[in-house]
């Protein structure tokens, strides 16, 4: 006998198996095949037997079709991020070259801005310079006027301001170039900054800060830059006094120190190359700088502000405060004061050592005063300053305005120009403003919108929604001209709106329209017995909701002879000092003569209706007498009660 094999679909042919009688396939692809098997008699002509079994061969896990779909998956996962990552390539390349190209055009923009003011602001020195001599001269003759001299050393103060600010625009410009080069020369440094001190005096006396300079006993000479000396203390003790609170404190400590007790204060000092330093430490209990600021605040044109909706000042001042210092090979450092009080210091590191100063420009023959401080006032204008004018007695019968600006000058020049015909007292922030307005109850409130802390704008909301307050009428002086913001001023309840630089003429014409005005609503309110008779919109809504309620009490009490101001604060639940303001400020009476005004207009009105004779008249209104009634009668409106028609 004899054994045959085959592999159906994949070999048809019959295999002999042989003496083993096995079978052998390689290689067999994956699918459905038919095994079978015969067995031959010795002959091999006749099949005695065969079988047959079908065997299904599974492809491998890597060639099955989910293996497949993978491959497929992972490949069109990698193509799309090899395309994205050429595409996120391309786009980073392109914002790169934009930001560059950004970056240059920038850089030529603000290279282009800087060259014209610093073109325009060496044109403004020759104007203001001619313009500070002849006020100079002026303000020294003593012939003047207390108010000429007054005007004119505001007129001195503003131009030599003015003239800082264009240094310092010329000196950013030639800072950016490096074109600004120091030139020290031998001098008293104490002097240079107890000179600066001096001229910030009136300004923390008109603020009530308390402004201290510790050091300054004896004098130190070093080689130091004036003038940029001068620009570096005059910008931090500005600051300080800008920000600090109205009565705060503000001190400079001068003192000599060796670099290794710099060192010890400061780590970041050892970049110093200096044996000795001078350290000038400004500090102030204002607001602080918030932590996450301190870095960035003498970068160029970062602007710090406190009320988180209006920024200060230009962002060069403190960063040209550093690159002076820098120039003078030194350091500054700010910080905020540890303990309960807060607050900020400033310090100024400055080399002392000659060395230091070898590579600069000297200069051996001393300047005169007047070239090494051009902007610090002589002695004797300094003493003029000091003595600040002194705000009215609490008798003056004059209006009285209430002047609410951080901008010591203006608010002299305001002093000045409104001095003569009012009542003049000043605020340099809203709370201290609000505060006031609550004791004093102005006739009137003229005052900035843009200050450190609250702004005009929510004093002007704070008085209008107060019905203590709200017959005040408010004047917005502002630098914001657009008709948004002026509309911004209009909904706070503004009574006037002033733009700067603003016509002297039209601020007090404005002002005396303002109090005539309100003298026609005086007038109105004291001839009149109930709001009705009024024309629409002379009372806001919540004087004449006052006014209505207060003329509903007279009515009901009018016959009560013993109706005085306690008994109507009872029913109106209103402080007897509040309700005597209120009054006093919409009526200009003060209340019991309103009363007494009140009960004659009523009067009048029953004697024209002719339901009643004199006798009932006099006792329906409340009068005791019937002679008492005729005389009061007559007084205010000239005839007696039988003669009035």
């Amino acid at each position: 006998m004899a054994c045959i094999s085959r592999l159906e679909g994949y070999n048809d042919q019959w295999v002999d198996a042989l003496q083993t009688n096995e079978a052998y396939f390689s290689n067999i692809p994956a699918g459905k095949y038919v095994f079978s098997v015969r067995v031959l008699s010795s002959g091999q002509q006749n099949v005695l037997s065969e079988r047959s079994k079908t065997i299904i061969i599974s492809p491998a896990t890597w060639l099955t079709w989910w293996a497949k779909l993978l491959y497929v998956l992972v490949a069109s996962i990698l193509i799309w991020y090899l395309f994205a990552s050429y595409q996120r390539y391309r786009m980073e390349r392109w914002n790169r070259l934009q930001t560059k190209r950004d970056h240059e055009r920038e850089k030529r923009i603000n290279a282009m801005n800087m060259s014209f003011f610093a073109n325009v602001s060496h044109e403004f020195r020759t104007p203001l310079t001619l313009i500070l001599a002849p006020i100079r001269q002026l303000v020294a003759d003593k012939s003047q006027s207390a108010e000429t001299h007054d005007m004119l050393l505001i007129m001195q103060r503003s131009v030599e301001r003015m003239l800082r600010l264009v240094n310092q625009m010329m000196d950013f410009h030639k800072l950016e170039d490096d074109a600004l080069q120091l030139e020290v020369q031998r001098l008293d440094i104490v002097q240079v900054i107890r000179n600066v001190i001096d001229t910030f005096t009136l300004q923390a006396r008109e603020k009530k800060i308390t402004l201290k300079a510790l050091g300054l006993e004896e004098p130190f000479t070093m080689w130091v830059d004036a003038d940029k000396v001068e620009k570096i203390i005059y910008n931090i003790v500005g600051n300080a006094l800008k920000y600090n609170r109205t009565g705060g404190h503000i001190t400079l400590d001068f003192d000599v120190i060796s670099i290794k007790e710099a060192i010890k204060q400061n780590p970041k000092a050892k970049e110093l190359k200096a044996e000795r330093l001078v350290k000038i430490s400004v500090t102030d209990d204002g607001p602080g700088i918030p932590e996450k600021e301190l870095d960035k605040l003498f970068e160029r044109y970062f602007q710090l502000s406190h009320s988180g909706t209006f920024n200060w000042g230009t962002g060069i001042g403190l960063y040209h405060c550093r690159r002076l210092v820098q120039l003078h090979k030194g350091m500054i450092t700010a910080a905020n004061r540890t303990g309960e009080i807060t607050g900020s210091v400033f310090t100024v590191l400055l080399p002392v050592d000659d060395e230091c100063y070898a590579d600069v420009k000297h200069i051996d023959q001393p300047q005169s005063q007047n070239e090494l401080y051009p902007l610090a006032m002589a002695p004797d204008e300094l003493q003029a300053e000091i003595i600040a004018e002194q705000e009215a007695s609490d008798d003056d019968e004059r209006p009285s305005i209430l002047v609410v600006d951080d901008d010591v000058e203006i608010v002299q020049y305001l002093k000045t120009l409104l001095g003569q015909s009012y009542h003049v007292r000043a605020r340099y922030d809203v709370d201290n403003a609000l505060e006031a307005i609550a004791k004093q109850e102005p006739d009137m409130i003229l005052s900035d919108v843009m200050m450190p802390g609250k702004d005009g704008y929510e004093l002007c909301r704070e008085v209008k929604n107060s019905m203590q307050l709200c017959h005040i009428p408010v004047v917005l002086v502002t630098a914001k001209t657009t008709t948004s913001d002026q509309i911004v001023g209009l909904d706070c309840g503004a009574d006037g709106y002033v733009s700067k630089p603003f016509d002297p003429t039209y601020l007090l014409t404005l002002i005396s329209n303002i109090f005539k005005n309100r003298e026609n609503v005086r007038h109105l309110l004291t001839a009149n017995t109930q709001t009705s008779n009024l024309a629409e919109n002379v009372l806001s809504p919540q004087d004449k909701a006052f006014m209505d309620e207060f003329y509903a009490i007279m009515e009901k009490e009018l016959s009560n002879p013993d109706l005085d101001i306690n008994h109507i604060t009872e029913i109106m639940h209103v402080s007897r000092s509040k309700f005597y303001y209120k009054v006093k400020g919409l009526t200009g009476e003060k209340p019991g003569n309103f009363f007494r005004l009140f009960k004659l207009n009523r009067a009048a009105e029953l004697l024209r209706e002719g339901k009643y004779n004199i006798s009932e008249i006099a006792d329906i209104t409340g009068f005791s007498s019937l002679s008492y009634f005729s005389a009061s009668f007559k007084k205010q409106f000239g005839v007696a009660p039988s003669e009035f028609t």
